[in-house]
């Protein structure tokens, strides 16, 4: 092992033994670790029991090598070790969005520009630099297979479960299919569109607005080639924007995409915004069915109980109308299950 393979892992251990948590993410644990020769650094280790809740096509550094030339908003990645594995990315001093403004607040314009500035360069990184993708992944263009690969792995999850998700699956009236409609529905209004790089995780938590009043995108182990029109749907279900922002964002999207990629661009939003709904249903039935069951405190699970509630009734009308349980009966499943 060379001289710098040596202190890049000397850096990681450094992290791998600390007990620093607020930086962690679902799929990644991240350190800061303050370096005598290269500064602060961010020491990302991948989480030893996180279960896939995502479609995946690449590795992040893969990713990030290819990115970071087209890409000026990205954190640059300083160094991949295999085993154990962990990367080092540059620390990007500032403060987190949802720091700055929490969910359904306002965001800053700097903010909203920055965001803005990403899609333009994310829709233009040119596909030869990016790594191949896998056979059988959707071709170019073919918006409907790539949103059957999304709805297929939706059923994945929902197949998957234990006895105790599947219990409460039932209970909480989460069909079998989950897809079904909006299966049908792709058929009927998704079209072409050439296929683009996504970020496919883009929130208040993944942006940091630095000290020098950028914004930088980080965490890109969930990036996609796909229909474009779907990070930004991505994007708007998990940010909670206020209306008027939102129709900021959706207006610069417009403003920078493409123009080969806004044939029929607002009819696939609805449609992906619809799909983000159903997703969130089905995946946090069981993510917050455990939290319930773990929670120490009346009011955190009657909290967490009202918080999965309004994930259910976002997806009912993509389920027929199911009746959607109260607050108090989706608490009482989850414990019942989970407990």
């Amino acid at each position: 092992m060379d001289a710098v393979a040596i202190y890049h892992e000397a850096l990681a251990r450094a992290a791998l033994e600390t007990r620093e948590t607020a930086l962690a993410g679902f799929y990644n644990r991240n350190v800061r670790v303050d370096d005598p020769e290269l500064g602060p650094v961010l020491v990302r280790i991948p989480g030893a029991d996180a279960e896939a809740m995502d479609v995946t096509l690449w590795t992040e550094p893969e990713v990030l090598e290819a990115v970071c030339p087209h890409v000026p908003l990205a954190p640059r990645l300083l160094h991949v070790h295999a085993d154990p594995p962990f990367q080092i990315h540059e620390f990007i001093a500032g403060r987190r969005v949802d720091d700055v403004a929490p969910d359904g607040k306002p965001m800053p314009d700097t903010v909203l520009d920055g965001v803005e500035r990403f899609f333009r360069s994310v829709l233009r990184v040119p596909r030869p630099v990016l790594p191949p993708v896998p056979e059988g992944w959707p071709a170019d263009g073919d918006a409907r297979a790539f949103a059957a690969r999304l709805l297929g792995f939706v059923r994945e999850v929902r197949d998957r479960g234990d006895a105790a998700a599947q219990g409460l699956y039932s209970a909480l009236g989460v069909p079998a299919d989950p897809c079904a409609a909006l299966a049908e529905r792709a058929e009927r209004e998704l079209g072409s569109r050439p296929f683009r790089l996504l970020h496919a995780d883009i929130h208040r938590k993944n942006m940091i607005l630095t000290d020098r009043g950028r914004v930088v995108f980080l965490d890109w182990e969930l990036a996609l080639w796909g229909d474009p029109v779907y990070d930004l749907a991505d994007h708007l279900h998990k940010t909670a924007y206020t209306a008027a922002d939102r129709q900021r964002v959706v207006e610069g999207w417009e403003r920078v995409a493409p123009q080969e990629c806004l044939a029929g661009w607002r009819t696939a939003l609805e449609f992906y915004a619809a799909y983000e709904e159903m997703k969130s249903a089905v995946v946090d039935t069981v993510r917050w069915g455990r939290r319930i069951g773990e929670a120490s405190t009346t009011r955190e699970r009657a909290r967490l109980g009202e918080e999965l509630r309004v994930k259910l009734a976002a997806a009912a009308p993509h389920w027929g109308g199911v009746r959607v349980p109260d607050g108090d009966e989706v608490e009482g499943a989850a414990r019942y299950w989970f407990g």
